[in-house]
């Protein structure tokens, strides 16, 4: 009698491709690394105001078809888009 084996882990996780437009099912472009600041705009410090605001970097991705945006957190799972 033979031992049954282990089911062997996916090797990629579950659910639909990010990379494609979830409407349009096509590839999405990538259009570049854009900077979102929260807080107030500091007006009269100008660029040393811009100091005390938190800023996060995030990769965008356009459909060609629809024009619907997807934003990524710039430096998590970059391996997996194309740039």
């Amino acid at each position: 009698m033979s031992t049954p084996q282990p089911p062997t882990p996916p090797t990629s996780s579950a659910g639909p491709d990010p990379m494609l437009c979830p409407r349009c099912e096509i590839a999405l472009e990538y259009v570049g690394t854009r900077d979102f600041h929260e807080g107030t705009r500091w007006g009269a410090l100008g660029d040393l105001g811009e100091l005390f605001v938190h800023k996060e970097h995030f990769d965008v991705y356009v459909c060609p078809r629809c024009g619907r945006v997807t934003l990524f957190v710039d430096g998590i799972g970059e391996e997996f888009r194309p740039h």
